[in-house]
């Protein structure tokens, strides 16, 4: 679990670049602080059960905190879940997290 600094608090708005994958969409935009936040979006349309939406967010999660210490400070990430997330494991979703990360020069 993140601490509190490190979680995009609800509302917040994203204003830079959008990354598009098979598995997510991330926003990512520079922020003023010297800490990276990072929030995350499962719609209801992806699947109506709230422990599946749950998982997902776990998943990503527990990649992102692998990884904390590599990741540069200083930025908001939004990750907004698709429904091809949803049958995948764990590891495939952080290999997508990584690519991307490591594509943007953020990991």
């Amino acid at each position: 679990m993140f601490k509190k600094k490190n979680r995009l608090p609800a509302g917040e708005k994203i204003l830079g670049t959008s990354f598009n994958t098979r598995f997510f969409i991330l926003k990512v935009s520079k922020s003023k602080l010297s800490y990276s936040r990072f929030g995350f979006v499962v719609s209801g349309k992806i699947d109506k059960r709230a422990v599946v939406r749950n998982s997902l967010k776990r998943k990503i999660r527990s990649c992102l905190e692998q990884n904390f210490k590599k990741i540069k400070p200083g930025y908001n990430m939004l990750f907004i879940l698709k429904k091809e997330a949803v049958n995948k494991s764990a590891e495939e979703l952080c290999l997508e997290v990584n690519s991307v990360l490591k594509a943007q020069k953020l990991l």
